[in-house]
């Protein structure tokens, strides 16, 4: 890549980073629970209020509790009796919704009765494919069926379930959910409209900020793997349910590591010891995904797995993002009258680590 061109390709991602200061990507999950009693099913969803609110049509924000509580069957309808569930001897019959707002999270409450005693079903879900919900939004689903847990995550790609009695846990789906998270799946990148920015970018720039600093590719891949001991550390933590720090606490931390490290980097500090900072701050990152999945409450054992499964996707997001990264990072280092180019950028995710910490705050 020549200076010149090199230069046009960090103006543009300048402009993409500043055109969109608000695309943080703060957990945007939802909690489904099912429990089976012989024929009769029980469902919670749980879902942020400005998610209930764009899914019934409103400006997120206006809605107050009173609202959302008087739209439960509504808000029911929009989500999870928005498809039937059918077992083997066909639908079930969806009865009475509630809902209650507590903090800035709407609480639907439901049940269907169903042909038979469940040990299986199937059950779509198309609201997680509106576009009035964030491209990112996931279900991450625990069922009671036949006395056995279940765990599943819908989203855009996968937008239904197939349960059975006989536990099995989608290692597969939290992999590419950590990958999804730090934003490295190609289709976070694009939409109908067009290209766009994932919602995973402030991990993104969170990485190059670490990399901004320099060094050499080998470093590079330290800083990486440094980052992904610190999401084996928070594993260990959540598993043994030793720290289970708040959402409310964790999501500005995050802005604000992204804050820190940019600083650093726009200071044109190199610490050969880089990794010990990524491993500290992917602490932190980690937490995020690791509190969501303490809503569920699973086993220690499959909560150990599932967040196994999202640690080493987050670990092939990194890769991916190194790779395709690394070669422009080096050549600004590489050559003297590009480091102001590297500084710039540097400054612009000092920037919108500043912003997104106070934005998380509020």
């Amino acid at each position: 890549m020549t200076p010149r061109a090199l230069t046009a390709a960090c103006v543009a991602l300048a402009g993409l980073v500043a055109a969109r200061p608000a695309a943080a990507h703060p957990l945007d999950i939802g909690y489904l629970r099912i429990r089976a009693d012989g024929a009769a099913l029980s469902i919670t969803l749980d879902i942020h209020v400005n998610a209930a609110a764009r899914l019934l049509g409103r400006d997120p924000g206006a809605p107050g509790a009173r609202a959302l509580e008087g739209s439960a069957a509504e808000l029911a309808d929009a989500t999870f009796r928005g498809a039937p569930i059918t077992t083997r001897l066909g639908p079930c019959r969806w009865t009475t919704a509630s809902a209650a707002v507590v903090d800035q999270t709407a609480t639907l409450t439901g049940g269907a009765e169903c042909p038979s005693s469940i040990d299986a079903l199937h059950w779509a879900f198309p609201f997680v494919r509106e576009a009035r919900l964030s491209p990112t939004f996931q279900l991450l689903v625990k069922a009671q069926l036949g006395g056995e847990d279940r765990v599943a995550i819908v989203d855009r790609v996968r937008p239904s379930l197939e349960l059975a009695a006989t536990p099995d846990l989608d290692f597969a789906s939290f992999v590419m959910t950590g990958v999804e998270h730090i934003g490295a799946a190609p289709g976070q990148w694009h939409s109908a409209e067009g290209w766009k920015l994932p919602d995973g970018i402030d991990h993104i720039l969170f990485l190059l900020a670490l990399m901004l600093a320099g060094g050499t590719l080998f470093q590079i891949l330290g800083i990486v793997s440094g980052f992904t001991l610190g999401h084996s550390i928070t594993l260990a933590l959540s598993a043994l349910h030793i720290a289970r720090p708040p959402a409310s606490v964790i999501e500005p931390l995050i802005a604000l590591s992204i804050a820190l490290v940019a600083a650093e980097a726009l200071a044109g500090r190199f610490q050969r010891q880089r990794w010990k900072v990524a491993a500290f701050f992917g602490l932190i990152h980690g937490f995020g995904f690791a509190g969501a999945l303490n809503q569920l409450e699973l086993s220690t054992s499959d909560l150990a797995s599932a967040l196994l499964g999202y640690n080493l996707g987050v670990e092939l997001g990194q890769i991916a993002i190194v790779l395709a990264t690394a070669p422009a990072l080096l050549t600004l280092h590489r050559h003297r009258q590009l480091r102001p180019l590297a500084r710039a950028l540097a400054a612009l995710i000092f920037i919108a680590g500043v912003y997104w910490f106070f934005q998380r705050l509020g």
